[in-house]
């Protein structure tokens, strides 16, 4: 819907669906315009300046038609986010990087193997996306790598068993693909895991026409090589938007203190409660529930190993600051 701010431009209101080289596209009622920032955005009660990223929801103040490579309009204003994606920044320039904001879901794509399943990495990013907060898919690509599906299966058991939704999937086979685009229907959701995992190739199985880069493996590292250089989203042709991000090698959590972090564990909630200390980290406490329930088999080993490991990671409440 287009305004008209008093004495001044015609506005418009629109999504962020690329940010490239300086230049915000925003995807409004007029189509998609180039557009440029003017002043400061403070979101809430940050006080810092807070930039837009992709999936906001801005202001666009209408310029002109613009030639090629001329800004389009101007963002004036920054809507209210309902949800982020971040992580700490790898560059340490400022203490996050949002991935991504307003996405209904993460879809956290990892690779059977090339590069082998990571699920201490899966750990931290439902934690991320569940303090975002949005919900999680987890998809296991590359299954037709797989030496045993018995043993992906097995691995999938306590994340089934908490309630995500998991998809085994490959874009070579086709396996899985159908079943994975149904649940990004109407909805506004980012595709994050590790480098090499096959997102592209997946959105690309999923949405023929896309194009986007596919990539490959180190030979050197095992690991995957970025193809996606930066985060953008694409409407769909069934509906909904779907953004692909550059792959991750690491991610550190932001937003989670070491008194909260037990929280966005599902499988520590039935037994939280029974701890003697109220504030119980689940860590080196007497009569902890948790504990005891990892001795007797209702909590993961590795669940509960890579709690501990990111609870070494993350800041007590005092030194919390929650991104914008």
């Amino acid at each position: 819907m287009n305004s008209r701010v008093a004495g001044a431009m015609e506005t418009t209101r629109g999504l962020v669906i690329r940010i490239k080289g300086g230049v915000f596209v925003v995807e409004s009622g007029v189509g998609e315009m180039r557009c440029s920032l003017r002043g400061r955005f403070r979101l809430g009660d940050t006080p810092e300046e807070v930039l837009p990223v992709v999936g906001d929801t801005v202001t666009v103040g209408i310029e002109r038609s613009g030639g090629a490579g001329e800004s389009q309009g101007v963002i004036v204003e920054l809507g209210a986010r309902r949800s982020i994606l971040a992580r700490t920044d790898p560059s340490q320039r400022k203490g996050y990087r949002i991935l991504g904001a307003n996405m209904d879901q993460a879809i956290l794509v990892f690779a059977v193997k090339e590069p082998d399943l990571n699920l201490r990495l899966l750990d931290r990013m439902l934690v991320s996306a569940a303090c975002g907060p949005m919900d999680a898919i987890v998809c296991v690509n590359k299954i037709d790598l797989a030496d045993a599906r018995a043993g992906i299966d097995e691995a999938l058991v306590p994340y089934r068993a908490m309630g995500y939704r998991c998809v085994c999937s490959s874009a070579r086979t086709g396996e899985g693909v159908e079943e994975l685009a149904g649940m990004l229907t109407g909805k506004l959701s980012i595709f994050a895991g590790p480098s090499g995992s096959g997102k592209s190739s997946l959105i690309s199985r999923m949405q023929p026409g896309l194009e986007l880069a596919v990539g490959s493996v180190s030979s050197r590292t095992g690991k995957g090589m970025h193809t996606t250089s930066h985060f953008e989203i694409h409407p769909l042709a069934r509906g909904g938007y779907l953004g692909d991000t550059p792959g991750v090698r690491e991610f550190g959590i932001w937003g989670v203190s070491k008194e909260k972090l037990a929280g966005f564990f599902r499988d520590f909630a039935p037994y939280r409660a029974e701890c003697r200390f109220a504030s119980c980290t689940h860590s080196h406490e007497p009569d902890c529930a948790v504990k005891d329930a990892v001795e007797d088999g209702g909590v993961s080993r590795e669940r509960y190993e890579s709690y501990l490991r990111i609870l070494e990671t993350v800041p007590d409440e005092r030194g919390m600051k929650r991104p914008g």
